[in-house]
This record gives structure tokens, sequence and C-alpha cells, in this order.
């Protein structure tokens, strides 16, 4: 019996041992040059697993502090020559589910590194190794927005980090404004529609009405237009009003805006406009 206790401390002194080896590597070779050459490359974390003896997150752990010293060095020269390695390769294989190390890691990469793809390659690792943990999948669709502008991409991530039951409701706006970045109105009223009628507070239900009003007209506007067009194209004249529209079979029905006033329509040049003001932008209406 007591035999069988002791294992598992002496496995974790011998896991200890072997990883503040490793610390002490490091160690050495960050004070030893400033040079991102002399830093120690570790081997991948699925061979490092084997010195762990068991215990492959107190290895992953130290690894992990010592990288978050050694990458805000500024004096160090090239100090991201192995970034990549130490947190992909090495940390993210000693211990897949250590959550902490994918967002630093590709903090570090976006941030200082500027290497926006690195970062989201690293947290697509621990997305894969992680698919309940929303926070991996929207930090790197919150990258994609605000730093590349990717709103497809960021979209995508967003609709993983809303598979996890903890998301926090949040991720479903800035999911639902996404459509809207890429012009996509229609599928972003869709969403952001749901937002509204799901909503829990008044402050988040003042927020999708919002956007919901602006895109409302915005989709109406559009269908209008598109049917004005291939009324006049056919006839050679625009329509002499909105309800011609819908006995030429173009629209289903004549739409009102969202506060229940008629779409205003001027024959001679075939424009129509929104009488209610956009309630986002503030601009006047189109």
């Amino acid at each position: 019996m007591s035999g069988g206790r002791l294992l598992l401390p002496l496995g974790l002194v011998a896991a200890m041992a072997s990883a503040s080896w490793s610390w002490s590597q490091l160690e050495r070779a960050r004070s030893a040059a400033p040079s991102a050459s002399q830093v120690l490359y570790l081997p991948s974390g699925k061979y490092l697993k084997v010195t762990a003896m068991g215990h492959p997150e107190v290895m992953a752990d130290l690894i992990y502090i010592w990288s978050i010293q050694y990458y805000s060095n500024y004096e160090a020269v090239d100090r991201f020559k192995y970034l990549d390695h130490i947190y992909s390769q090495v940390i993210s294989e000693l211990d897949p589910h250590y959550i902490d190390p994918y967002l630093i890691g590709a903090m570090i990469m976006s941030i200082e590194s500027g290497d926006h793809e690195m970062a989201l390659k690293l947290l697509d690792k621990g997305i894969g190794a992680n698919p309940d943990e929303w926070i991996l999948a929207f930090d790197a669709g919150f990258l994609c927005y605000d730093k590349l502008r990717d709103y497809p991409r960021a979209a995508g991530y967003f609709e993983k980090a809303l598979r996890s039951t903890d998301a926090p409701n949040v991720i479903r706006r800035l999911h639902a404004e996404m459509y809207n970045k890429m012009g996509d109105k229609r599928t972003s009223l869709e969403y952001w529609t749901q937002v509204y009628d799901e909503a829990e507070t008044d402050y988040v239900r003042d927020v999708a009405w919002r956007h919901v009003h602006d895109l409302r007209i915005e989709v109406d506007l559009e269908s209008l237009r598109q049917a004005i067009g291939a009324y006049t194209r056919a006839r050679g004249t625009p329509p002499l009003n909105l309800e011609a529209l819908v006995k030429a079979g173009l629209v289903s029905k004549v739409p009102l805006d969202p506060e229940g006033s008629p779409y205003a329509y001027d024959r001679r040049t075939g424009e129509v406009r929104s009488q209610s003001r956009f309630k986002l932008r503030r601009k006047a209406s189109a």
C-alpha cells in the first residue's frame, strides 16, 4: 500500500528533474548571447514526453514560463526565430489541452512578431485539440476581423466558437456583423434577427434592433431597386408605382420599412428611398 503511494510522487519528482534540466538548458542558452541562434532548439514535445515520466504537463508549464520571459526580452536579437517551434511543436505537444500557451503564443506571434498567419496556425492546432474551448476560435476570429480584415474567415471562426455551450452571446453579434462586412446583408439580417428574437437583456435587444432596422431597409431597397431595374429594362419605362412591381410578378408585395412607413418612390427618376432614418450610421435616408 505504502509502496504504491510513493509511485506518483517519485514519478513527479523525476519529471520535475527532467523539466528542470530543460529549464537550465534554456536559461543557459538565453543568458549566453542575445542572438536567437543561441536558443536551445528543443526536440519535439512528442520526444520530450518520454523523459517526462508521465507528467508532461510539468515540463510544459516550465517551458511555457520560460518562453514568456524569453520572448519579452527586447534586447534579444531575432528572438522570434524559434517561436513557432517552441509553442507549436514543444509546449502544445507536451500538453495539447493547456489553453494558455495557445493564447499567449498567438498573441506574441501576432502582436510582437507581426506574423498573423503563424498565430492562426497555432490557434488552429489548439482548436483541433480542444474543440469545446470557445476562446481559441474567438481569438482566431477576432484576429481575422481586427488585423486581417478577412471577414469570411472571421465568420467561420466565430461559428466554431458558437458551437461551445459556454460561448458568450457577444460572439453571436460579431458573427452576424461579419456577413454585413462581407456585403451579404440578407444573411446578416437573418442572424441579427435571431439575436433580437432571443435577446435576454434590454441592452442586447436594443443593439440588435438597430442592426435589424438598418439592414431591413437596405435589403428592401436593394430588392425594390432590382425589381424597378428589371421592369424598366423589359418595358422601356419605369413603373407607374411600386404596386406595378407586384402585378408584374417582380416582388411578392410592396414592403413597409421597419417603422411601418411606405418607401418613397419617384417615377421620374425610378429612385426609391426610405422615409425613416438609419439608426446606426445616422446618415440621410437613401
